[in-house]
């Protein structure tokens, strides 16, 4: 019985965190505490960071919380009240959403290396959420209700930890420092090689597409913002291409019923 009763408060619990994860995020657009939402910080206090993906990117938010919503949804399913998997992933996903919700106003607040290391936990976090769905048997609801969610969401804070990381220099070092930190464009080009190289890891050791498709999409976001940078444009144009050539095995070698592992 009191094993019912705390999984039952970690499922609404969950449910609840995904919920504020939202509206506090909403919140700060229409209400941002020091007048700019992260959009426009972005825009204007670290516009020089080349590694920034192009301004469209963002959007994908929505996508991610559709994709949460509909995990914490099927978390909270009697039939899923006692799945040791999901129950995990869900506890990872709870502390992720808390997080990002204090690491919003850190960022908004100018209180940029603060938001370096919560953006550290989150990530944390969604590392072991995603590694616990890796353990479910891949049928189709767990796929998409589970899996795909947590690894959309994981995939795109990678690439926002990266962004993270690199305006905080931006605003920390000495202006010879910085440039040379975050705007070089050879070290711009080395984290998006890095970024290509985890995501492409991912894909093919646990044959998960989720992950990588949202790594083409922030380093076409960023060749596209950086276009006139051609080392900049050119790798993250090849790296797309690469990283949708995995893909598309994956898929085919799922669509030809070889089992798989997400």
């Amino acid at each position: 019985m009191q094993t019912s009763i705390r999984a039952i408060g970690r499922q609404w619990l969950t449910v609840v965190a995904v919920l504020m994860a939202i509206a506090v995020n909403a919140l700060s657009n229409f209400f941002p505490p020091a007048g700019q939402n992260i959009g426009q910080v972005s825009n204007t206090t670290f516009a020089n960071v080349l590694i920034t993906p192009e301004g469209y990117a963002f959007a994908i938010w929505g996508l991610i919380y559709i994709g949460l919503i509909a995990f914490s949804v099927y978390q909270a399913l009697p039939a899923k009240r006692d799945n040791a998997a999901i129950a995990r992933s869900a506890q990872w996903l709870i502390g992720a959403c808390f997080l990002q919700m204090v690491w919003v106003y850190a960022f908004l607040l100018s209180q940029f290396w603060l938001s370096v290391i919560l953006m550290l936990g989150i990530v944390g976090c969604l590392v072991m959420g995603y590694l616990s769905t890796r353990t479910l048997k891949p049928t189709r609801a767990h796929r998409w209700l589970v899996q795909a969610p947590i690894s959309v969401y994981f995939g795109w804070i990678t690439v926002a930890a990266v962004v993270n990381v690199s305006s905080a220099l931006l605003i920390s070092l000495p202006a010879d420092w910085a440039t040379l930190s975050t705007g070089s464009v050879g070290l711009t080009v080395l984290m998006m090689v890095i970024s290509g190289a985890i995501a492409a890891t991912i894909a093919l050791k646990y044959e998960d597409g989720s992950y990588p498709a949202v790594a083409v999409w922030a380093l076409s976001a960023i060749a596209n913002r950086q276009a006139n940078i051609v080392p900049i444009a050119f790798v993250g144009i090849g790296l797309s291409i690469g990283l949708g050539l995995i893909i598309l095995r994956l898929k085919t070698k799922r669509i030809m019923g070889t089992p798989t592992a997400s």
